[in-house]
């Protein structure tokens, strides 16, 4: 198969150059040598398809899941090929199939109920959408669809609630002016004209996976790149266009090669778009594109897994880390540091749902980490800039992010904080709330397990069942001594309080076993937790 290799790399290699003629010469030699590779008739589907030759792109996909019939990725790329060519009928059961296989998918059920909509069958496309909206509940497209699909079945009282709904939610954009409109029109017995009909797919006309395989991933070594800016992105369509400008400006004034990875945690308001676009329009972005979301770790995860910088830094997307304080961070490091904490010294932040929250689990942090000569005033500020070798090779879960200084205090390395710049969010909402403060605090425990007692568990166990026992006995004794005294009984509640105790107890260790068998099935299996849907950049041609 050494001829296949040599001929997928050749193809790879004209592709990466935007020479795509050239690339599908040795993908379709590729293709005859190894005619059972799935793999190699899709990316030769959504080749063709960039040539817009639609008849061969459709030839190769249907291969493709031809050849890989349970593969919902070709699965899910051949019922859209369909979908675009209006065979709409050919495309619901493909489409279901791929459904099958994937039932949680939410931008599946949205597509499917998109085709269940240009099929007329309006009950079917109004159970597949109001799924895709119940698995994600911030799914615009999804919503904007579903009051089309009302007002085409004529129930106009609900499309005019759910219409009054998104329109407190999101403001009067231009596709809730134009269901307005389309709702007056159907009020008043009157046709909405064809061209006024607003349907949509999801917001990707699927990039499908052997793309993103090209290359493991995309993948390759840059060694004379200085800085790396890693940003989740979850939303944040508004304040984009302002942070990439900001950003640009600082980075370009500090004379070093940077790139900016954009991971985006599975948005639904317009980010992917922009992004898409903008990297593909300019050198030095790159966007990671997750198939839904999986929270900040996983994106910060993903990100450092990418980024080819001697140094990260990390930031925020909402605009309340400031950009201009990028040079701060590295004259510090400069100093010798290998890690540099950004401190939000006069946080502008809501201050019992956030500053408090915060403010105790720092407290409660540093107290834990006494012995460790690292105390810092704001663990969970997104600004911080790392040496490579810091985040490398570290595997994150949960919560974890916001404790990377922790393990690089064990670790042994020189950690700074300084005081950054914070500015109240103008555009869009905050992801975090009060539920966060519980899982941050579980994810510490699990952190200091990890790190002290992995190798002797029964070490760690064992101070909590000493500490247990001997409070258990003093409070046995005390009530023991009160009941002599006195007519009342404490039988119940020390039953009461032994079954907390050991329901607590349990629960605690279940807990800290399943971490166990998490990782040990993540990491023994060199797994990732989140699923990569694309990785585009005009450098590398994805």
């Amino acid at each position: 198969m050494e001829n296949y290799e040599n001929e997928y790399l050749q193809g790879l290699k004209y592709f990466q150059e935007n020479d795509v003629p050239n690339a599908i010469k040795h993908w379709e030699n590729a293709a005859k040598i190894n005619p059972k590779s799935a793999k190699i008739f899709s990316i030769l589907g959504n080749a063709y398809k960039i040539l817009n030759e639609i008849d061969l792109s459709f030839d190769y996909i249907e291969k493709a899941a031809y050849l890989e019939p349970e593969n919902f990725s070709y699965l899910y790329n051949l019922g859209l090929v369909l979908f675009e060519n209006k065979r709409y009928v050919d495309a619901a059961p493909i489409l279901e199939k791929a459904l099958f296989l994937d039932s949680k998918n939410h931008e599946l059920l949205n597509d499917l109920g998109v085709v269940y909509f240009k099929l007329e069958d309006y009950v079917n496309s109004e159970i597949k959408i109001r799924q895709a909206i119940a698995l994600s509940e911030d799914y615009y497209v999804a919503k904007v669809n579903l009051v089309t699909v009302l007002l085409s079945a004529k129930k106009m009282v609900e499309a005019g609630l759910f219409l009054s709904e998104l329109e407190k939610t999101y403001g009067p954009d231009a596709n809730i002016n134009e269901l307005k409109a389309q709702l007056r029109l159907v009020s008043n017995n009157t046709t909405i004209p064809n061209g006024a009909i607003h349907i949509e797919l999801s917001d990707k006309i699927y990039e499908i996976d052997p793309f993103n395989m090209i290359s493991n991933i995309g993948k390759v070594d840059v060694d004379n790149i200085d800085i790396s800016v890693v940003i989740p992105i979850m939303n944040e369509r508004k304040n984009l266009p302002i942070l990439y400008e900001k950003l640009k400006n600082v980075l370009g004034e500090l004379k070093q090669r940077y790139e900016i990875i954009f991971v985006d945690d599975g948005s639904r308001d317009g980010s992917t778009e922009y992004l898409r676009n903008l990297s593909l329009s300019e050198t030095n972005v790159v966007l990671i594109q997750f198939r839904r979301n999986y929270g900040q770790t996983a994106a910060l995860s993903a990100g450092f897994a990418y980024a080819n910088g001697r140094v990260i830094i990390t930031m925020d997307g909402d605009l309340q880390n400031d950009p201009d304080d990028i040079p701060r961070l590295l004259e510090k490091m400069a100093e010798g540091y290998d890690l540099v904490n950004g401190w939000r010294k006069d946080r502008q932040d809501k201050a019992i749902s956030r500053r408090l929250p915060s403010m105790i689990a720092n407290k409660i942090i540093n107290y834990l980490i006494k012995g460790t000569r690292i105390q810092l005033n704001d663990f969970g500020c997104t600004l911080k800039a790392y040496k490579k070798e810091i985040v490398k090779n570290i595997r994150l879960y949960g919560e974890m992010h916001r404790f990377i200084p922790v393990f690089a205090a064990w670790l042994g390395v020189r950690v700074a904080e300084i005081p950054v710049k914070h500015h109240p969010r103008i555009h869009g909402t905050a992801k975090y709330n009060l539920s966060r403060v519980s899982r941050v605090l579980f994810d510490f425990l699990v952190i200091r397990f990890f790190s002290d007692y992995m190798s002797r568990p029964i070490q760690f166990f064992g101070k909590i069942v000493k500490a247990l026992f001997i409070w258990g006995t003093a409070l046995f004794g005390v009530l023991s001594i009160i009941s002599i005294f006195t007519s009342l009984s404490f039988n119940t509640l020390i039953v009461l309080y032994a079954i907390m105790i050991t329901l607590c107890t349990q629960v605690l260790f279940i807990g800290l076993l399943g971490e166990l068998v998490m990782r040990v099935y993540f990491e023994g299996q060199n797994k990732d937790y989140y699923i990569v849907e694309a990785i585009h950049s005009r450098t590398q041609g994805k």
